[in-house]
């Protein structure tokens, strides 16, 4: 006689049965030809979203980067050689590092070190060179600045700020705006190495906002810090206010990432359960090879380029490409055809909900 099959309660309260439940309800659905059930919820990790990592990525390369510099830089000693490169490499190290980071994020986050490897180095590069550039830019706007400030507030607030609420306002705006322009570069990396526009755009916005708030923040923090001195804690504020120029370029990115998408696929079942992939080329190739754009890794029944989607006139479409295990949406095998939203893709052991943006009428 076998064995009986007992349940515990505790067994009856595990999540894993919930999971279950739902996983036989979705597939029940789709074997009916339903699709995704209706008002099954399809939930992005809180890790995988692009403008927490993002954000995230260009604050840990700023904060590296001060801390690789603090150590020499000198307030004191604005005017001598020393403290001139150092205030060069202030901006360009922000730059190179948050670039590095933020350029690098996507590929660690989907597994795919050759992209973070590419994504990094030319995010390093422009980050780093355009910081220079910025660098000397921001400072001739910083001479203008000051020297029309001094016009209007007179010598003797600009040169005792901490007395002269006008001379301190001057201070604040003139390098509120310094950093603005000095922050315009740190974003740029990610767009120009996926050869994207549109997020150049965003991180060249993210940047500039980054450096306009890190810039405004720079010196109230610095007066609180040095309680009403203004002659020292100024560490406190570049460490606050660069993290600010890199945290606002990645998440200005993200952001409108977001916003701008039109397409996207979202891992419901495989290694990267949670992580959203967005539709930003045509065609975008799903397999395992660390070229696609979809990277789907320890499956064996998955082919280099296994499905490619492909833009077509006012949609898009998921093609197989003539795979031993096939590509199946809803349940269904197919050689070609038009997603719709809701429609479940499986490829070997991965599953991804595919959804897009609503057309305007």
């Amino acid at each position: 006689m076998a064995d009986k099959i007992r349940i515990s309660y505790d067994d009856l309260k595990s999540p894993k049965v919930d999971e279950i439940l739902s996983r036989q309800a979705e597939e029940s659905a789709l074997r009916a030809g339903a699709g995704t059930p209706s008002g099954v919820i399809v939930k992005e990790s809180f890790i995988y979203k692009s403008w927490f990592s993002l954000m995230m990525a260009g604050l840990i390369g700023a904060l590296i980067a001060w801390v690789l510099i603090e150590p020499h830089f000198e307030d004191t000693e604005v005017d001598t050689a020393r403290s001139v490169v150092f205030a060069f490499l202030l901006f360009s190290s922000v730059g190179g590092l948050a670039g590095l980071m933020i350029g690098s994020m996507e590929g660690i986050l989907a597994r795919n070190f050759l992209r973070a490897f590419k994504g990094g180095v030319v995010g390093l590069a422009i980050g780093f060179g355009g910081g220079l550039l910025a660098t000397y830019v921001a400072g001739i706007v910083l001479y203008i600045v000051v020297n029309i400030g001094v016009a209007i507030v007179g010598r003797e607030a600009a040169i005792d700020p901490k007395h002269h609420f006008a001379g301190f306002m001057l201070v604040v705006i003139a390098r509120s705006l310094a950093w603005t322009v000095a922050g315009m570069t740190v974003g740029l990396g990610p767009g120009i190495a996926l050869k994207s526009g549109r997020l150049t755009l965003n991180g060249f916005l993210g940047g500039m906002f980054g450096g306009l708030i890190g810039g405004l923040l720079f010196d109230p923090i610095n007066y609180v810090v040095s309680g009403g001195t203004l002659e020292t804690g100024a560490e406190v504020s570049r460490a606050i206010g660069l993290s600010v120029i890199g945290a606002s370029a990645g998440f200005m990115i993200g952001l409108v990432e977001m916003l701008t998408k039109d397409a996207w696929l979202v891992m419901t079942a495989g290694p990267l359960k949670g992580k959203q992939f967005i539709v930003y080329k045509n065609p975008t190739n799903i397999g395992s090879s660390p070229k696609s754009e979809i990277y789907l890794f320890k499956d064996a029944s998955i082919e280099p380029f296994h499905a490619a989607i492909n833009i077509v006139r006012d949609g898009y479409e998921i093609e197989d490409k003539n795979t031993k295990s096939g590509t199946f949406i809803n349940g269904q095998k197919i050689k070609r055809k038009r997603l719709k939203n809701g429609d479940e893709i499986q490829l070997g052991e991965t599953r991804l909900v595919y959804s897009e943006k609503e057309k305007k009428i």
